[in-house]
């Protein structure tokens, strides 16, 4: 009686240390003004947040910014799937795909939803 137990945070967490490196390094991030807004403005490091980011900026976000600011900070296997993620998004989005590597991209993307519900929670999804 009164013993609790206690789970470990789960992998894709972030201390509060790891979202401070997280936002600095994309606050420390220079882009051309036509590339994407002014990311350091995009982060408040009071709340640890990203703020006001438009559509745009997302995608950038998602497709080249956060493999660079996830390296350190998140353990070798999820870093490894979320990249693989990015890659998959920014090979989709280009302005011209070929058709003989649609089938590429599509047994890896089936990999890359199962190393996701390995890492996530079924909520997540």
């Amino acid at each position: 009686m009164g013993k609790h137990t206690y789970l470990p945070p789960a992998c894709y967490t972030m201390s509060k240390d790891k979202k401070i490196s997280f936002g600095q390094c994309l606050k420390d991030v220079k882009v051309s003004q036509v590339h994407s807004s002014n990311v350091k403005s995009l982060v408040s490091m009071q709340d640890l947040k990203l703020i006001g980011l438009k559509s745009h900026d997302r995608h950038i976000l998602m497709q080249q910014l956060q493999p660079v600011a996830i390296r350190g900070i998140l353990p070798k296997n999820v870093r490894h799937t979320i990249t693989h993620l990015s890659s998959f998004f920014s090979s989709i989005c280009c302005k011209v795909i070929d058709p003989i590597k649609l089938d590429e991209l599509q047994d890896e993307i089936v990999v890359i939803l199962c190393e996701l519900e390995m890492f996530f929670p079924q909520s997540f999804f």
